[in-house]
């Protein structure tokens, strides 16, 4: 009676190296995929950043300025000055025999609001609003509550032939507000994202 033995034998070279190719085609695929969702979230979130940047500074910005009596001195720039009306009449402050707007800031008449660009942590350009007692004193560094609010945050500097943050056409009675956020991150494709050159017009009603 005869016994037939099994004969074991291990991979050969071709078998191992179409394993290793299709393994490495499956991983490279599977790591395009991961790559590519990344840079789309990251893109999304840059898109949802500039857009809230750009929104919430125009819509605090166009909103103060319709009531706001404004110091067209220097303008066009980057930084306009302006009052608030604090109210009619207010006793020791405003009070004469005919009615009277109050104009100051927040707290005090006669003081002054502010919007400026200025250099942030980490050098990033912010839109702020301040206020002071006098029309040209310097904004602070850093903004901190409750005289500083940040507007906006990766702020493009307008330069050269850029048109300027704030314009004011005296025989129209407006002003024009110009703004472009411009975020930077090295995983976006192009190093970052920015938003068009957003612009309002908003016509003045006390100035």
């Amino acid at each position: 009676m005869s016994r037939t033995g099994t004969h074991r034998r291990g991979f050969t070279l071709v078998e191992l190296t179409i394993v290793a190719v299709i393994f490495l085609v499956v991983s490279g695929g599977l790591l395009t995929t991961f790559l590519t969702g990344q840079t789309s979230y990251l893109s999304s979130e840059a898109y949802i950043h500039v857009q809230q940047q750009a929104r919430q500074a125009f819509d605090t910005v166009v909103r103060e300025m319709r009531e706001a009596n404004i110091d067209p001195t220097g303008l066009p720039g980057n930084r306009l000055n302006f009052r608030i009306a604090r109210g009619y009449n207010i006793l020791n402050e405003c009070d004469t025999p005919a009615p009277t707007i109050c104009w100051g800031n927040d707290t005090t008449t006669g003081a002054w609001v502010h919007y400026a660009i200025v250099a942030g942590p980490g050098g990033i350009e912010q839109l702020i609003r301040f206020q002071t007692a006098n029309r040209d004193d310097a904004p602070p560094n850093p903004c901190a509550a409750p005289t500083c609010r940040v507007m906006a945050n990766d702020v493009r500097l307008p330069t050269g032939a850029q048109t300027p943050l704030f314009a004011y056409n005296a025989v129209a009675r407006t002003v024009t507000f110009t703004l472009q956020i411009d975020y930077d991150h090295p995983a976006l494709p192009g190093g970052g994202m920015n938003s068009p050159e957003l612009s309002s017009q908003i016509t003045l009603r006390n100035d």
